[in-house]
């Protein structure tokens, strides 16, 4: 019987969530998870396990449905339900909705922890950092100091997931070498985060060569490859050097990175490929160097990202990009300009996304401050997935949204560019979303180092999540 039950609607991987259970765990308390989108499954789950606090985390994108699910499933069981991520965070008022008793605002394992023990009438509700609570009028409590060791924190409770065997399965493993992020892109939440947190320790807190060592040789044993989802991996140059050279001596399984490109040097791409470095994940965006600027608050010139690229190609390390269309009034040719550029690069995954205005970040709400689109449509219009469509309203954003459907086959066939130009003028094509779809499945296995087996099951148990 746990203490406390989180509930999960997709099939990713989430450190939060092991970072948490994990904590709990070392402070005696019992933990359990349910993985679904059926309200009957999760209601029989929790009317079986019979917790003391259901936990969810919650983003802007979707949440509205996540919400009502909560709401079936507090009517047949009563259970306090507490919200945390992203969204309680940034819009703390979502705790008026009836299926929520509480929220926590960032961070989260000493505050969720304290929570289970104010349920249990140790603590008071205006002790705990962060908290939300109704006495019955909504009361939020100021935010906490950030842990500042990182290193006090247990290992992510992977075996939490392991009670289902998709994720026994998994060949790759996340793992988080720091957190925080001291860049200011306008479409991220870090900025606005670094705001809320100003005077309460530092943001960007890296652990330990020893400590992540430690870690990963405890998940070694069935790990086939390493993902380190660092916002930007390797930031502190003392560390990189450190931690690759060990890594290359004693761990040496592929890995995963994500870097920003104006850090790339040789140096740095020479300690990545030595130490088994497989694919290296580095932002473009757009192709407009004005538009990265201003819009998006990314100060990295063309130079920056070719010498990046070449110096990571030059070690044989292979190159995924993040690239987003259907940014605000793009228009066309430069969607079309920013496909190319991946194509003259090489880069060996391009990977395009639609841009989603996440309220909260500093770009998100210039648009609503704008009128370009309210608060209200915002959070109405946002879907679970970036790849399917964009909340924005716009002369060619139906264009742009047709394109990311068939930038493949740009890549792939710069001569098809008069053919795309054409394709991208007809109306939406249930057609594209699945050519897309597959051009996504075939990347994903080949850039993350997964099996066949593993990519179609991700692919056929995430797939809602697409239309959703």
């Amino acid at each position: 019987m746990p203490d406390v039950l989180f509930i999960q609607t997709d099939w990713l991987e989430h450190l939060g969530v092991l970072y948490l259970s994990a904590y709990l765990k070392s402070q005696g308390i019992k933990t359990d998870i349910i993985i679904s989108r059926s309200p009957k499954r999760i209601i029989k789950a929790v009317e079986e396990q019979k917790p003391k606090l259901l936990a969810v985390s919650l983003s802007s994108a979707g949440h509205s449905w996540i919400l009502n699910l909560l709401e079936k499933v507090k009517a047949k069981t009563n259970v306090p339900v507490v919200a945390g991520g992203p969204h309680p965070t940034f819009f703390p008022e979502v705790l008026a909705h009836p299926s929520l008793d509480f929220i926590i605002r960032g961070e989260g394992e000493e505050s969720l922890y304290l929570l289970v023990l104010a349920l249990a009438g140790k603590v008071n509700f205006d002790e705990i950092a962060g908290l939300g609570y109704k006495t019955p009028e909504i009361k939020i409590n100021p935010l906490g100091n950030l842990l500042h060791n990182l290193d006090d924190l247990p290992f992510p409770d992977r075996l939490l997931y392991f009670k289902y065997p998709y994720y026994r399965r998994l060949g790759m493993r996340r793992v988080i070498s720091a957190r925080g992020c001291p860049f200011s892109c306008r479409y991220c939440y870090n900025a606005q985060l670094r705001k809320l947190y100003a005077g309460k320790g530092k943001y960007l807190r890296q652990r330990s060569v020893e400590n992540i060592i430690a870690e990963l040789n405890q998940i070694k044993p069935y790990a086939k490859a390493i993902n380190f989802v660092d916002d930007s991996f390797g930031i502190n140059k003392d560390f990189r050097e450190e931690f690759l050279q060990r890594y290359a001596r004693e761990i040496r399984l592929p890995f995963i990175v994500n870097l920003r490109p104006e850090l790339v040097d040789e140096r740095f791409a020479s300690l990545l490929s030595n130490a088994g470095c497989w694919c290296a994940q580095i932002g473009i965006e757009t192709a407009d160097e004005k538009m990265r600027e201003e819009i998006l608050g990314r100060k990295i010139t063309q130079e920056q990202i070719i010498s990046a690229v070449r110096y990571l190609k030059e070690k044989n390390i292979k190159v995924l990009s993040y690239n987003m269309l259907a940014l605000p009034n793009e228009t066309l040719e430069q969607g079309l300009n920013t496909i190319l550029f991946n194509q003259k690069l090489k880069i060996d995954f391009p990977r395009f996304s639609i841009f989603q205005p996440y309220p909260g970040t500093e770009l998100g709400d210039e648009l609503v401050r704008k009128g370009i689109i309210s608060k209200e449509e915002l959070f109405k219009s946002l879907t679970a997935s970036y790849f399917y469509s964009s909340p924005l309203k716009g002369k060619e954003i139906k264009s742009l949204i047709n394109l990311h459907k068939l930038y493949p086959v740009l890549i792939k066939f710069p001569q098809s560019e008069r053919l795309i130009r054409k394709l991208v003028k007809l109306p939406p094509n249930p057609l594209y979303h699945l050519f897309f779809l597959l051009a996504m499945a075939i990347q994903y296995k080949k850039a993350t180092y997964r099996s066949l087996r593993e990519t179609l099951e991700l692919g056929i148990k995430n797939l809602s999540l697409y239309f959703h």
